[in-house]
């Protein structure tokens, strides 16, 4: 029996956060997420009873995944089996990342190029699985102590700003200045710059 997906959308834009900024990149979003943050962008993607459920043949034979990075996101991905998603996708060549709030494993045998990890303050910030970067969103009770910052090269930890609000924007820009030492960056989010998906 084939592993059904709940797909919310599946749409080719860019990336706008992270390490690979800017680059054109192929969007997986799957329904359902073990976390409710209060700032989340993505509340869309809470419902899996409204998500279409489809195995692997469904997706493929929908959609053409014309961009070399594909990114999965939710919602929390990690509550699937993400496995033969992964494999169909590096049959046909792309780098496959994922984006996840680090409650859950990312096992290696599902074959993920890149896992990017947002901890969040309603799982107290806990990782749980292997990081390629790390990414923080700096509300209004962000504090510094929480970054794992041995989790991941220098440079792979970015402090993003909330909804574009320009408090979290001015704290963000302060404990980047302030800690050197962390090598850490402003994030932001270019596909909201730019006015694009």
């Amino acid at each position: 029996m084939s592993t059904l997906y709940p797909i919310v959308e599946i749409f080719e834009s860019i990336q706008g956060e992270g390490t690979f900024l800017g680059l054109g990149a192929s969007f997986i979003r799957l329904a359902g997420c073990n976390l409710r943050c209060p700032w989340c962008d993505t509340r869309h993607s809470f419902d899996v009873q409204a998500a279409n459920m489809l195995d692997v043949d469904a997706i493929f034979g929908t959609w053409k995944f014309t961009q070399p990075i594909v990114v999965i996101t939710g919602g929390e991905p990690t509550l699937y089996d993400l496995g033969p998603l992964v494999q169909a996708l590096k049959k046909l060549g792309k780098y496959v990342t994922v984006e996840t709030n680090g409650t859950n494993p990312v096992p290696d045998e599902w074959g993920i190029d890149w896992v990017t990890v947002s901890p969040k303050p309603g799982s107290n910030y806990m990782i749980n699985c292997r990081a390629d970067e790390l990414k923080y969103v700096v509300d209004d009770d962000f504090e510094i102590d929480v970054i794992e910052e041995r989790r991941v090269p220098l440079r792979r930890i970015y402090l993003q700003v909330e909804s574009g609000r320009t408090e979290s924007a001015a704290k963000a820009f302060k404990l980047v200045t302030m800690n050197p030492h962390l090598s850490l960056r402003v994030g932001v989010q270019l596909h909201k710059v730019l006015n694009v998906e």
